[in-house]
């Protein structure tokens, strides 16, 4: 299942530098997450896009890594695509069909 992580611009820009591949840690990671699904991204109260999990590792400090060359800009405003700022992460709360 999909989910969305809040971290601010810089991070973000660092994560998509090309050529790279990126970890994120998590100290409570997702139980419905597995290798294949989306990274979601937002910045600012909104989803920027997001990145394909290569590896997932609950138990490890490089909890997801993921290519920065998998990165996928939202096209587009959407409704969905506006949250305030949130600590840990969030399951995806929209259809794929709505992207």
């Amino acid at each position: 299942m999909d989910i969305v992580i809040y971290t601010n611009p810089e991070i973000l820009l660092h994560k998509r530098e090309p050529d790279c591949f990126c970890f994120w840690s998590m100290k409570y990671p997702p139980k419905h997450f597995k290798e294949g699904d989306k990274i979601y991204f937002a910045v600012k109260g909104e989803i920027q896009g997001s990145f394909l999990c290569d590896e997932f590792y609950p138990d490890s400090e490089e909890t997801i890594i993921f290519s920065s060359n998998s990165w996928k800009q939202l096209d587009g405003v959407h409704n969905w695509q506006f949250c305030k700022p949130f600590r840990g992460f969030r399951y995806k709360w929209w259809k794929e069909k709505d992207e």
